[in-house]
């Protein structure tokens, strides 16, 4: 009688520690989970657009001044631009750079939700500040220049830094969490055939 008590009692045991450990793995994939699609919809959604007109607005820049801007000059200059400059300026702003600007401020004001962190980086409301002020230069140009164009200047490379780090971190953080369920999916299976 007493050795059927303690093999009840074992059993018992051993059902409640089954199921709380199963309990616990389940809890942990669960976050894992919910972690691996919070980071997929930070790529899909937000870094991801982010990067490619960023970059992709990074290298127009870049491409214009190389053709355009003479190296001499290197900083913001007061010299008027002939009306064959001011008209391929005007027409760059309208068709390349204008636009982009105002798609990435669209994709942060709408995913700004995505945001790495708790708040929203002082770099992407620099960035949004000057892409609001694209508006007016498109509405009265007033002579401006490349380096006289919107009210508030493009933070430069430290948007693009920001939106090319963030990424890149969010794609590590990605592929770790894939390796874990890889791995968790994999033992499980490993303890299914023995």
């Amino acid at each position: 009688m007493t050795t059927a008590i303690v093999t009840a009692c074992a059993s018992f045991l051993i059902a409640i520690t089954a199921y709380w450990l199963n309990h616990q793995g389940e809890n942990r994939r669960s976050i894992r989970e919910a972690r691996f699609d919070r980071v997929s919809s930070q790529l899909k959604d937000l870094y991801g657009p982010l990067l490619v007109l960023a970059e992709t607005n990074e290298k127009a820049w870049n491409e214009y001044c190389r053709r355009f801007i003479p190296p001499s000059v290197t900083g913001p200059t007061d010299i008027p631009l002939s009306e064959l400059e001011e008209a391929r300026w005007r027409r760059w702003v309208q068709e390349v750079f204008a636009p982009t600007a105002q798609k990435i401020r669209e994709i942060i004001t709408a995913r700004g939700d995505l945001i790495i962190g708790g708040e929203m980086p002082p770099v992407v409301l620099e960035f949004c500040a000057h892409a609001v002020t694209y508006n007016v230069l498109l509405a009265d140009w007033g002579g401006a220049g490349p380096t006289k164009s919107t009210l508030i200047g493009h933070p430069g490379i430290r948007f693009v830094s920001y939106v090319r780090e963030s990424y890149g971190s969010l794609k590590a953080e990605q592929a770790i969490l894939l390796k874990a369920a890889h791995d968790a999916g994999r033992s499980r299976f490993d303890l299914s055939v023995r």
